[in-house]
C-alpha cells in the first residue's frame, strides 16, 4: 500500500512546489503595481487624502497578505506532507529487509 501512496505523495509535493513558485511570482507583479498605482496618485492628485490609486493600492496589499497567509498553509502541508513521506519510505525499507 504504502507503494502506492508514495508516487501520489511526490506528485502533491510537486504540486505544492508549483503553487509556491506562481505565488513567488504573483507578490513581485503586486508589488511592482502597488508601487505604480501608488506613484500615479502621486502624479495626478498630490493633493487628495485618498485618491483611486491608493485604494486600488490598498486592494492589492490585502490580496498580498492573503497569499501570505496561503503560503503559510501550504508550508504546513509540505511539512506533514514530507513527514508522511519518510515514514512511507522507512516503512518500504524495512518491510524490504524483512
Amino acid at each position: 500500500m504504502l507503494q502506492v501512496l508514495l508516487p501520489s505523495l511526490t506528485k502533491l509535493d510537486e504540486m505544492v512546489e508549483t503553487v509556491w513558485t506562481k505565488q513567488d511570482e504573483l507578490n513581485s507583479v503586486l508589488d511592482r503595481l502597488t508601487t505604480e498605482l501608488e506613484q500615479f496618485d502621486e502624479l495626478v492628485q498630490p493633493d487628495s487624502s485618498v485618491g483611486r490609486g491608493q485604494e486600488a493600492s490598498q486592494k492589492l496589499k490585502d490580496s498580498r497578505t492573503r497569499i501570505a497567509n496561503v503560503n503559510v498553509v501550504l508550508k504546513r502541508v509540505r511539512t506533514r506532507l514530507d513527514n508522511i513521506s519518510m515514514l512511507a519510505q522507512a516503512k518500504i525499507l524495512q518491510n524490504q529487509q524483512h
